[in-house]
């Protein structure tokens, strides 16, 4: 004899009880939908075996449903959280402004580079390089002022920027924010000799 600990219990409810239970299968435990499928086969009201068929497929179903909404969710978390880590605009504007438009440009190579962009990378080194040489030049005829060399300096950051960084990296490109530490101190470096090799050659 086919039984359960949930077998008594079912034999003393009616066909409509045992019916309306199995509708709401889900709020019952298996053992008790077995009780419940069980006693209807003994009373002759399904078919033996045919409702475990079905419940088997469904079971199937639901956690091959599962399956695929955990995956797709894990896919889902995995592209939202893995950027890549360039240096923000806010980065080569700083440095473009503070030092010229070159030491902006290797901020954005870097940033190319990082994306396989090597095309672009040679295009913002000429860039870089050919501005930087037409702003000293240009600066040597006009009146040498901060404020002049503050705005040949934007220029060549909206250029970077607006032209090549939406060009080749896209507007609006999610990415986690590079450190600036190393550029920085670099940077500084490279100042500090210029204004050294200046001071020597006047001397």
């Amino acid at each position: 004899m086919r039984a359960n600990n949930f077998t008594q219990n079912m034999l003393k409810k009616s066909n409509a009880e045992l019916e309306n239970i199995l509708e709401d299968k889900k709020m019952y435990t298996d053992e008790a939908i077995q009780a419940v499928i069980w006693e209807l086969e003994n009373r002759n009201i399904i078919e033996k075996g045919s409702i475990t068929h079905n419940l088997a497929i469904l079971e199937k179903d639901v956690l091959i449903e599962e399956k695929e909404l955990d995956k797709a969710n894990h896919e889902a978390s995995s592209e939202a959280t893995v950027f890549p880590i360039l240096y923000s605009k806010r980065a080569i504007q700083g440095f473009t402004i503070f030092f010229s438009t070159l030491f902006g440009a290797v901020l954005l190579m870097s940033n190319l580079k990082k994306m396989n962009k090597p095309k672009a990378r040679v295009e913002v080194l000429v860039f870089g390089i050919s501005y930087t040489f037409l702003t000293i030049i240009l600066l040597d005829y006009l009146p040498k002022t901060f404020f002049l060399t503050i705005l040949f300096n934007l220029v060549g950051y909206a250029v970077l920027v607006e032209y090549f960084w939406n060009k080749n990296l896209g507007k609006e490109l999610q990415h986690q924010k590079k450190q600036i530490s190393k550029p920085l101190i670099i940077s500084f470096a490279i100042l500090v000799l210029l204004v050294l090799l200046q001071f020597y050659i006047v001397i």
